[in-house]
Order: structure tokens, then sequence, then C-alpha cells
């Protein structure tokens, strides 16, 4: 079993301090024998469109947000999935996923497709190659980021290779609510997998994001969680439900192989 903790925070715009601080004081609400807590896309920032912005307080990989998930993750005991606006230091911005373990082990995920209608492709960087997989207490888990959710290639589960567990960060719209649910959903029949979709709440310019967008899904396409009084949502994650499924449904056999480009379509 694997007990995911979602919180669905309310991010201020470009400020990384404050929203550190908040990012504290929900860790410290959290249940002690949770195993991932999934924060939503780019927690430290919320998406910045403007260039000047993004370069003021774009981070490296070793700045002060991951810093802070290594100490939070050693001193709570669990994983921290989320992402953050990243900087190589050469003039390139990403909306990177991360996943850091309680032992220190960081895996760095950028975002593939880049959302055009916000003009997110002319300040930041895809990512080139397949997301990379994480295992992690005997669970395969996959991250993406928000907008590559569409892009079922994207997430298909190699029949050679299963993973169990997809986590999407998100800052996904009240006004596209049916088809985020409806594509959380999918990626989880589709994959035989179960899949988190970690938004966040609050309001900006881009539109409204209320605390029920947040969303698990079993492998049957089931909504499973449970939201406690402090507003973060909790799923248990049962392994034995995937062995069951793929050995009474083994479709996943029956996929197709295929590559995929390492250059990002523009």
């Amino acid at each position: 079993m694997l007990k995911i903790c979602v919180i669905p925070l309310d991010i201020a715009y470009a400020d990384v301090e404050n929203n550190l601080i908040s990012t504290a004081h929900q860790l410290n609400q959290v249940e002690p024998d949770t195993d991932i807590v999934v924060l939503p896309e780019l927690f430290t920032t919320t998406f910045v469109p403007d260039a000047k912005a993004v370069a003021a307080t774009a981070e490296p990989n070793d700045g002060r947000t991951v810093e802070a998930l290594k100490r939070w993750a050693q001193y709570f005991g669990f994983a921290i999935a989320g992402s953050f606006l990243a900087t190589d230091g050469q003039g390139n911005y990403f909306n990177r996923a991360f996943f850091v373990e309680p032992i220190g082990d960081i895996t760095f995920i950028d975002k593939r497709h880049l959302f055009p209608l916000s003009n997110e492709h002319t300040v930041y960087t895809a990512a080139e190659g397949e997301p990379q997989a994480i295992r992690f207490r005997s669970w395969n888990i996959r991250m993406i980021v928000c907008f590559d959710l569409r892009f079922p290639v994207w997430t298909r589960n190699n029949p050679d290779d299963l993973y169990d567990l997809l986590l999407v960060p998100s800052n996904w719209p009240v006004a596209r609510v049916k088809p985020y649910k409806l594509l959380l959903a999918a990626r989880a029949v589709e994959n035989q997998i179960y899949t988190v979709g970690a938004n966040r709440t609050g309001s900006d310019k881009f539109g409204d994001y209320p605390a029920g967008m947040t969303s698990v899904f079993d492998c049957l396409g089931e909504e499973i969680r449970e939201t406690r009084r402090n507003g973060h949502i909790y799923a248990l994650l049962d392994k034995d439900h995937l062995k069951e499924s793929r050995e009474r449904f083994p479709f996943y056999k029956a996929a197709d192989r295929f590559t995929i480009d390492p250059k990002p379509s523009r």
C-alpha cells in the first residue's frame, strides 16, 4: 500500500519566499504515515509568463527551493513531488518536475508540452527525451506536468517495463475541469495505473482553481480520494489491486511498440 497526500496550494505570484513558508506550514500538517506528498505545478511561483520575472525567480537545481525540499523530505520521512521554475544558468528556463526522496535522492523531469495559449513555449524550454522512471518503495512511478496530460503517447506504458503510478502537478483552470478529469481517468485506464492530478487552488488571470479539481483515479477509472479538515487530499493506493487487474485483463500485452522523437515539436 502507498499513502498519497495532495496539497492544493493557493500560490502567490512569483513570490518564492512566501510560497516556501506556506508550503512548510502545510507539510507540518501532513499525516505522519504518508509515503508521498504531491504539490501543484510551479508551487513556488505559479505560472510566470513575463521573461524578466522568470529570469528573476528561476532557480538552479541546487537553489533554495530544492534545498528546502531536501530538508523537508528528510525531516518528515516522506517523498515530495511537484514542479518549480528552473534555470540552467545559461538563459534557458524550465518547468521542472521533481521527486525528492527522504534519503536525499532527487529525480528531475522537465515539462515536454508547453501550453501555447499562455505563450509558455516562448519563454520556457521543452524537455527532450522521455520522462525518467522513478522507483520508490517498490512502486514504479512516472511524472509529467499539467499540459503533458493531453498527450497519451508521452505517458504510454511499456509492456516490458510497466509503471504503476503517474503524478501530474497542475495549474488547470476550472473552465476545463471536465477534460482534466476525463484525461486523468483515461490515462489511468489505458495504462492500467493510478493517476494523481495535483492541482493548485485560488485564481489568477488565467482562471479559477477550486479545491475540487485535484483528483486521484485507479486503474479502472474510478475516482478515489478523501479530504481532511485542513484541505489535504489523501488516497491509499493498492499494488495488489493493480496486479489483479493486470492479470485478469492483460491489455498492456497488446500495446504497440514505438519510439519517441527526442526533439519536441515546435
